[in-house]
């Protein structure tokens, strides 16, 4: 193995045949000017050893929920959840939970999901109705939080309709997307979207509706279940079969911080071998790989297409691609041809994740369990196109996996994918149990300096807002 120079800071590795991502997005034809391609970070996270114990302490876990938790913008549902007046759906995040409901047409509001008498939960699933009313003892309110109704308000002389309202947490949108924030005094959404507004402006998530959705369980802590998609490294060994025509060592990183926001990405470029692929391994059956997946999962029935190997195999797949969405949804993509391949894979501190491609559209969420911090939950939503002078079909119902259920199994919307979901969870309480068997003097993380940089980012502000919490 030949040794690295500590002092060379490599972005990655690739060659004349496999270049890097920047290198083929120089290429790009169709939208050469698109933020996506021409942005880029300078910024490196400090180098820190990670404590495995921030993965498994329980009073590390309970201090999360104070100094992350409650104080940052988090993804909780879509509008589409929520299409009729009157429809509230629950949130949880740890211990705590909240519900969102529609206020209106164009209106939504989120609660603390706790009854002001005795604090029962008000919002326990997905609820319809121009009431909200506590099971136990009848309390109701109206749909925007004012107090409706309390039985034998004789004896609660001191509560009425100006003092008993249900309090409130922050709520904005973007995309279709809804976000809550417990911090009263918090920075608005926007800060914390960072780069995703520019970056996301032309792939118009409003326009898209959930085809497919899940939530596993998984035994593992939540930041070990978002590190694993937060760098393409671990592609070579978990999921080989992919390296014929994914450049996993190719790969782009960046990291943009902020005072109140903080948005990373890990790009890994399709329809190419890996530098860790045989040297046979051809650019033209990469292509046409990539094309049957795609026609496999999102376009069955479909003819495979074949690539003319003089000519530029990445754009006639991106124009291949382009061509096919619009003759199943009925209307144009207007994203780059690098991200109608190119997986672009977006993460919004804390704990969101949003793919910015015609490939593998899709969001994640991560969230920690209510009492288990070697435990953690896995949302995802496939985040298809609205078919352009049909009816969009409604959003998927939300299918709940145990941590031995297998995706591919058990949500078919997800094609190919889930097997390779199933790949990674299989990884998950791997990682979990080795964390607590490391050599006690060494019971830290080695991180790559730039594969693993989302990953070295995150961990560096947890620790530290933790530590001023403590401070």
């Amino acid at each position: 193995m030949a040794e690295a120079d500590p002092q060379k800071f490599l972005k990655g590795y690739g060659s004349d045949e496999r270049p890097l991502a920047q290198v083929l997005w120089a290429r790009e034809k169709f939208d050469p000017d698109h933020p996506v391609l021409k942005d880029a970070s300078d910024f490196e996270p400090e180098k820190r050893k990670v404590d495995f114990s921030i993965y498994y302490d329980p009073k590390f876990a309970a201090a999360e929920q104070q100094a992350i938790w409650r104080k940052s913008w988090l993804y909780a549902c879509r509008e589409e959840d929520l299409p009729n007046i009157g429809d509230r759906t629950p949130y949880q995040v740890g211990k705590d939970s909240y519900f969102i409901v529609r206020t209106g047409e164009d209106e939504f509001k989120a609660f603390f999901n706790s009854c002001l008498h005795r604090g029962t939960m008000l919002c326990a699933k997905q609820e319809a109705g121009d009431t909200i009313r506590c099971p136990y003892h009848g309390w109701e309110w109206n749909i925007d939080g004012r107090l409706k109704r309390i039985p034998s308000h004789w004896d609660f002389a001191d509560l009425n309709r100006n003092n008993a309202s249900l309090p409130e947490v922050k709520l904005d949108r973007w995309g279709g997307f809804i976000f809550i924030n417990a911090d009263p005094d918090c920075a608005p959404l926007d800060e914390a979207l960072s780069v995703l507004k520019s970056h996301f402006e032309k792939f118009e998530f409003k326009r898209r509706y959930t085809a497919g959705r899940f939530r596993k369980q998984v035994k593992a802590n939540w930041k070990v279940t978002q590190e694993a998609f937060q760098e393409a490294y671990h592609l070579y060994a978990t999921h080989p079969e992919a390296v014929p025509f994914t450049g996993d060592a190719q790969a782009q990183y960046d990291v943009w911080p902020g005072e109140n926001g903080h948005v990373g990405r890990n790009v890994t470029p399709s329809a190419q071998p890996s530098m860790h692929a045989p040297a046979d391994a051809s650019a033209v059956e990469a292509a046409q790989m990539f094309a049957q997946a795609m026609v496999d999962w999102h376009y069955p029935g479909h003819e495979y297409p074949e690539f003319d190997p003089d000519k530029d195999l990445r754009l006639q797949a991106a124009e291949w691609h382009r061509k096919t969405i619009k003759e199943f949804y009925g209307r144009d993509s207007k994203i780059p041809d690098a991200a109608m391949l190119d997986s672009f894979l977006y993460f919004m501190f804390p704990h969101a994740a949003f793919w910015m491609t015609e490939a593998v559209p899709m969001t994640y969420q991560f969230t920690p369990h209510p009492t288990d911090p070697e435990q953690a939950f896995f949302e995802v939503r496939l985040m298809l196109p609205c078919p352009e002078g049909r009816e969009t079909p409604p959003p998927a119902e939300l299918v709940e996996l145990g941590p031995d259920d297998s995706v591919f199994e058990n949500v078919p919307p997800f094609g190919f994918l889930g097997f390779i979901f199933d790949q990674d969870m299989s990884n998950m309480p791997l990682i979990q149990k080795g964390a607590h068997a490391a050599n006690p003097e060494e019971s830290f993380t080695r991180l790559g300096r730039y594969q693993e940089q989302l990953i070295q980012h995150w961990n560096n502000l947890i620790v530290d807002r933790v530590a001023e919490l403590d401070g």
